[in-house]
């Protein structure tokens, strides 16, 4: 029963805002029972370093996993969300040296965001209590979405999201500027603005719709799929 609940779910209308084109609709039904792993190298004038991103459905539930290794630094993120990608909980570390610098969690319930920030070494602890009438968007999910969305020529879409820096909501928006190639697959080219800047995300066109490459032109980071 829990997993046909979870293809019923799959494919949902939510309230976000898509631009010029009716609400967002998110496929998940392409997401496997077994974890599905992709790694990447990243390259930036501050070195080099890894980029894995793992998801899989459970029944009625779909896992995030994203872990970030640099020399000196390192990020996991965590993430658990219903098949209509309603955000349930999710969490964030980031390591310096091997010690933990920021630990991040966040719980959703109905339009309520309840989100802890522990900074060290200042041992100084933050908690916020966030409202929205819209779908937030989790930073879990943020990886993934280029992936679950219809990305016609001339798509927007516009979202809600967390800053856990800040524990303050922000925009997200997405839009298809256009074509490319790389890796010798076709793709399409998909610009991300979050808390984090701007993001170009080529994404292959055929079924898997795996995302081939990342560029972050502020970091001058180019970040491609190990195949």
């Amino acid at each position: 029963m829990k997993t046909i609940l979870c293809i019923l779910t799959a494919t949902v209308l939510l309230t976000t805002l898509l631009l010029g084109n009716g609400p967002a609709v998110f496929n998940t039904q392409w997401i496997p029972s077994q974890p599905e792993v992709m790694t990447y190298r990243s390259k930036s004038s501050q070195g080099e370093g890894l980029y894995q991103v793992s998801i899989m459905k459970r029944d009625t539930f779909i896992e995030a996993y994203i872990n970030i290794i640099s020399p000196g630094f390192t990020k996991t993120v965590g993430g658990i969300m219903t098949c209509g990608m309603h955000p349930v909980q999710s969490t964030g570390k980031i390591f310096v040296n091997n010690q933990v610098m920021m630990d991040t969690k966040c719980f959703y319930e109905g339009d309520k965001l309840r989100i802890t920030t522990a900074m060290m070494p200042y041992n100084r602890v933050v908690t916020d209590t966030l409202h929205s009438g819209e779908l937030i968007v989790d930073f879990s999910q943020i990886p993934f979405l280029v992936r679950m969305l219809q990305l016609e020529k001339g798509a927007q879409y516009s979202f809600i999201s967390i800053n856990p820096q800040t524990n303050a909501l922000v925009p997200l928006t997405l839009k298809v500027t256009g074509e490319g190639n790389t890796q010798q697959v076709d793709c399409i080219k998909v610009e991300l603005n979050d808390f984090e800047g701007k993001s170009i995300y080529w994404v292959e066109k055929s079924a898997r719709h795996r995302v081939m490459m990342v560029e972050q032109p502020d970091s001058h980071r180019t970040t491609e799929l190990l195949q």
